[in-house]
């Protein structure tokens, strides 16, 4: 056997250590690389984690729409506050003119003139209640990239465990192979010594090379949950991913023994979708609000305009002389867009109302999904309890055929069964656990634990 098969030979747990500064920079690194190490690259639980909420691309795009969530609960601040234009003029007549009276005469004159205005048009009833709105749909988009934060955990830390749950796999493999390798062994030597058949020998090696079979499979399944992860993290798919632990440990999240309905009313007042779509159903009502009573107030318009102007004629300008402008004026809109336009009533009326049906959706929704999530952690340690008694009872089982077999009343038949419940029992209980992990972050992330 190779040193490096060697080194990560056990029956259920070898242990590697890999900084998170080296998957990180794996991270960093675009695109696939054609020089990567064959040598796997050990992460572990946190360090998914923590790649999950920097790299998923999905959490990004939400973080993008909560930028412009953000630019346009700025943009509606920005109504508020006036805005200044300058300008430069100059003209010049030359030629035939008719002046005030009817005189037509040759005119040769110029002007010059330069401004500074401050003006200030503001529809209050609109930007009044869009600043209400945009403030709301702010607060949703946060609470959104939230969810999708959570989202992100879930799907890492369950791509975490079907790579432990792989490793167990292959080492559980391997180790039921050594195992029939050795019988093999001993019964070729038996063989030999004329204390047993040759239909006896060929049934081992059968299950010996069952056993290579599998634990082919196994290295298979474990690169591609290596890759599965990779690509979930968006790190280089061709590296190979070991998980620090060769055997999911048992964690609790979330308490099992707590009442379903304790975790229902958390959920439903800490899911940061809900809160999201509170917020969601908080703009429009908002804009219900401004099609209603936006049209009432009136726009304001003003301007203060500071002005210098100089002219004459042929050539003859004077100097410079300040001219100062300034106006106010309010003014109602009626038809399409102000008063009396029930149409734009109607449809917010109809956008709430849409609003506080999905709300109340999400409500069933989200009850249920603790509900799901709490049955399926329940019904996960339950076969967590079983299947490690199964191994127990496997274990026993094939020490006593290795004594009958030290006092030749065995049958070769019954210690490869047992070697076969053993190893099934042992995937069993692997695969237990990794439910089991699982079962706690999606109850975890139904009752909005997962991040804390």
């Amino acid at each position: 056997m190779s040193p490096r098969r060697e080194r990560r030979r056990t029956a259920l747990g070898v242990t590697l250590t890999l900084t998170l500064a080296t998957v990180v920079a794996a991270a960093a690194t675009p695109g696939p690389q054609s020089d990567a190490s064959d040598e796997p690259q050990a992460i572990d639980l946190a360090a998914a984690l923590r790649l999950a909420g920097i790299n998923d691309i999905d959490l990004a795009l939400v973080r993008e729409a909560e930028n412009l969530a953000k630019a346009a609960d700025d943009a509606a601040t920005l109504r508020f506050f006036p805005w200044l234009s300058a300008g430069a003029g100059y003209l010049k007549e030359t030629g035939a003119a008719q002046a005030f009276g009817g005189k037509v005469s040759a005119v040769n004159q110029e002007l010059y003139a330069r401004s500074l205005a401050v003006n200030v048009p503001l529809d209050l009833g609109d930007a009044l209640f869009e600043k209400l709105a945009a403030r709301q749909l702010r607060s949703a988009a946060a609470y959104a990239t939230e969810a999708r934060r959570n989202d992100a955990l879930l799907a890492a830390a369950s791509g975490y465990f079907d790579l432990v749950n792989a490793a167990a796999a292959e080492d559980i493999a391997r180790e039921a192979l050594r195992i029939s390798e050795d019988y093999e062994q001993q019964l070729e030597r038996g063989y030999r010594a004329g204390l047993i058949n040759r239909s006896e020998l060929l049934r081992v090696t059968v299950q010996r090379q069952r056993g290579e079979v599998v634990l082919r499979q196994a290295q298979a399944s474990l690169r591609r949950a290596s890759a599965a992860l990779a690509t979930q993290l968006r790190l280089d798919p061709t590296i190979s991913l070991e998980p620090a632990e060769r055997l999911v440990a048992p964690l609790t999240l979330v308490p099992v023994d707590v009442s379903v309905k304790v975790l229902v009313k958390d959920a439903l007042a800490s899911r940061p979708e809900l809160k999201a779509s509170a917020a969601t159903v908080t703009a429009a009502e908002r804009e219900r609000i401004a099609t209603k009573y936006g049209p009432l107030i009136p726009s304001l318009t003003a301007q203060a305009l500071y002005g210098q102007l100089r002219g004459g004629t042929d050539g003859n300008l004077s100097d410079y002389m300040s001219a100062h402008d300034y106006s106010i004026g309010l003014n109602w809109r009626f038809g399409p867009g102000g008063l009396f336009d029930f149409s734009r009533t109607e449809a917010a009326d109809s956008q709430l109302r849409r609003e506080q049906l999905a709300d109340a959706k999400l409500h069933d929704v989200i009850s249920q999904e603790v509900v799901d999530a709490y049955e399926v952690a329940r019904a996960a340690l339950d076969q967590m309890g079983l299947a490690r008694r199964s191994v127990e009872s496997a274990q026993e089982s094939l020490k006593l055929s290795e004594q009958r077999r030290e006092f030749g009343v065995y049958a070769v038949l019954e210690v490869i069964q047992a070697q076969q419940d053993l190893t099934q029992a042992r995937t069993d209980y692997a695969q237990a656990l990794t439910q089991y992990a699982k079962a706690q972050y999606g109850l975890a992330r139904a009752t909005a634990r997962i991040g804390q």
